[in-house]
């Protein structure tokens, strides 16, 4: 009789303390974690998405829609959303100014600073 309970007492602790299997993520659900910042120069507004951490150099990709952007940040790009495409130019050049260290991003936006990669014109 006593060691019916030990085993049943045990067999309770095993479940208790074994990990749950229905919580876990699936690797294939994996997403780092991403950021998103608004900017305001003048008359130029955009949405920065990006990979929290920047490791390395990211590519500095331009798109229309925050859904997307979240998806390719997620995929480790910087994304800057823009509302008027005639102003992606204007855009680049705020990025090309900030990558160097400089520009009106450049205090606010100082964790980029070299860590993306602008298209040369």
């Amino acid at each position: 009789m006593a060691i019916g309970r030990v085993l049943v007492a045990v067999a309770v602790a095993m479940m208790l303390t074994s990990p749950s299997t229905a919580a876990t993520t699936s690797p294939d659900d994996y997403s780092p974690a991403v950021m998103r910042v608004d900017y305001a120069v003048g008359d130029l507004t955009a949405h920065v998405h990006a990979p929290r951490t920047l490791v390395g150099v990211r590519p500095l990709v331009f798109g229309f829609h925050d859904d997307l952007a979240r998806e390719r940040a997620r995929q480790g790009f910087v994304v800057v959303v823009v509302d008027d495409r005639w102003s992606v130019a204007a855009h680049e050049e705020l990025w090309r100014e900030l990558n160097a260290g400089a520009g009106p991003l450049a205090e606010r936006f100082a964790g980029f600073v070299g860590s993306v990669a602008v298209a040369e014109p």
